[in-house]
């Protein structure tokens, strides 16, 4: 099909066609990676069959697959999330590899790959014309083979929670890294300890065999002043039984409402070392839940010189002052003045 066949302003009503048309092989794991782009799991818009749809930082989605695009010595790659192979070009086939932008209701910039047999593939590999030049430049080079350093940047960072609100989070904070958080809803034993750090550090210690590193974990809680701390480090617990509500009838016709939020973040590295990041924010427990946004405790919570809960505030206006906000920008410190 001809780039021009394509209505990009309504893209994501063309489908994929059938699987048969597509190769399963297995992914040759010895070949080396001059690059590789990596799948996006917070998507924006746009898609193509055996395209980039969508990209933010060297992730990508193809597709209605998640996955990654591979070039290698011999290859154009697209793998799905499983390592089989959707789509495979080889180098020596492809006639030209050209950047193209679309001016419709929503301006792309995407190539376009004809063969040498005149097969033709349309992706999108940049949600701007910098990224997008810069990334056809790249794969390009890859392509022709010459491209010098591999382009292979992205660390992913696992994290391991059931909570996707969590992730959202961790995408936020890490957008200007290197790495890249991937969820790992792996349960593990959450001790009854007298302080956030003790569970962390069991934690990190159980999953240490289980988890491939760097992996991270945290554990978070409300200390609430008149109720001597509780629920503090049972914060999960009380959350899973009694509930918001249990806690807000705990609260009845207490004037002094003050509160602080704890977040411990645990980072488990490939060395066998383990680090800790601490951060808090104070507030208040108001009477009644407010907010659709955050999860746990965040509907009855308004932080220090705010007036909104932190389910009321925006993601990035949440991350800016919380508890779990503080304790990453820590974190993305330290991840940021290292190599893993």
């Amino acid at each position: 099909m001809s780039s021009k066949e394509i209505d990009w302003d309504n893209v994501d009503d063309i489908e994929w066609g059938v699987d048969d048309e597509l190769d399963w092989d297995d992914m040759d794991e010895e070949e080396d990676i001059l690059i590789e782009l990596r799948n996006d799991p917070q998507p924006s818009f746009f898609v193509r069959k055996f395209a980039v749809v969508w990209w933010r930082k060297g992730f990508y989605k193809a597709g209605k697959v998640d996955g990654s695009i591979r070039v290698t010595p011999t290859r154009l790659i697209f793998l799905d999330s499983k390592g089989k192979v959707r789509l495979s070009i080889m180098n020596d086939s492809i006639y030209s590899f050209d950047l193209h932008h679309h001016d419709g209701e929503f301006p792309i910039y995407y190539n376009e790959i004809i063969t040498k047999d005149q097969s033709s593939y349309q992706i999108t590999t940049g949600v701007d014309e910098s990224q997008s030049v810069k990334n056809n430049k790249d794969i390009k080079k890859a392509i022709a083979g010459e491209l010098e350093v591999s382009k292979a940047e992205i660390t992913e960072l696992t994290i391991v929670t059931t909570n996707k609100g969590k992730i959202g989070e961790f995408v936020q904070s890490l957008d200007k890294t290197n790495f890249f958080p991937v969820q790992n809803s792996i349960d593990y034993p959450e001790i009854q300890a007298s302080t956030l750090e003790e569970v962390v550090d069991f934690g990190l210690d159980w999953l240490k065999d289980k988890v491939e590193p760097p992996f991270v974990i945290d554990d978070a809680g409300a200390f609430i002043d008149s109720l001597e701390d509780f629920p503090g480090v049972y914060s999960r617990y009380i959350y899973d039984t009694i509930g918001v509500e249990g806690v807000l009838k705990q609260m009845n016709d207490i004037e002094d409402r003050k509160a602080t939020f704890r977040c411990v973040l645990g980072l488990a590295l490939a060395d066998g070392s383990k680090h800790k990041f601490v951060g808090e924010c104070t507030g208040h427990i108001i009477g009644e839940m407010r907010g659709s946004g955050g999860f746990g405790y965040d509907p009855i919570f308004i932080p220090g010189g705010y007036e909104k809960t932190f389910a009321e505030l925006s993601l990035e206006e949440k991350n800016s002052i919380s508890h779990r906000g503080r304790a990453m920008e820590k974190l993305v410190d330290f991840l940021s003045n290292m190599e893993i």
